[in-house]
């Protein structure tokens, strides 16, 4: 009986997957519970770490003057931390980190194409809602009680739809 048993919650526990499951691309936590622990946690890491860095950088100073890299070391060792500690908004890590890191993404229209330069979120949003407006306009399409005219009709809202969506999307 016991054999049975281990064997049975031995399977059970090799069932269970092993892996988190993906985050949902619209939960936010709450912002206060970001700035709580900005507050009193992150900034004052920041604050110990700023006399290292700045150490870091004084001793550094001579080999990165040798080479040219100067503001690139200032940069990298004091005025990274200065800014994250300073000039961030608080509780606003994951924008603070995407700053920079805009890239070219082609939109696409009905007729035509179009570049923009989207942070990372903002390309997840326009990946998510792109996949959405094709599943709709197939939904339209499959449906074969439609009359022909009303199908059109009703792909071009859906078209027209789309494009004040990627305007939305692209404003933000």
């Amino acid at each position: 009986m016991k054999q049975g048993l281990k064997a049975f919650l031995l399977a059970g526990i090799l069932s269970i997957p092993l892996r988190a499951a993906p985050p949902g691309d619209y939960f936010t936590p709450p912002e206060t519970m970001y700035a709580f622990a900005d507050f009193w946690f992150v900034r004052p890491l920041d604050l110990a770490v700023l006399p290292i860095g700045t150490a870091t950088w004084l001793v550094s100073l001579p080999l990165a003057v040798a080479n040219g890299y100067e503001d690139r070391s200032y940069d990298i060792f004091v005025k990274n931390t200065t800014g994250h500690m300073l000039e961030r908004p608080l509780g606003s890590y994951f924008d603070w980190e995407n700053r920079d890191q805009s890239r070219p993404v082609v939109i696409q229209f009905k007729d035509s194409y179009a570049m923009a330069d989207l942070t990372p979120q903002q390309e997840r949003k326009y990946r998510n809602a792109l996949k959405d407006h094709k599943a709709r306009v197939e939904a339209i399409e499959r449906e074969t009680s439609l009359p022909e005219k009303d199908r059109e009709e009703l792909v071009s809202a859906e078209e027209r739809r789309w494009e004040s969506v990627v305007r939305v999307l692209l404003s933000l």
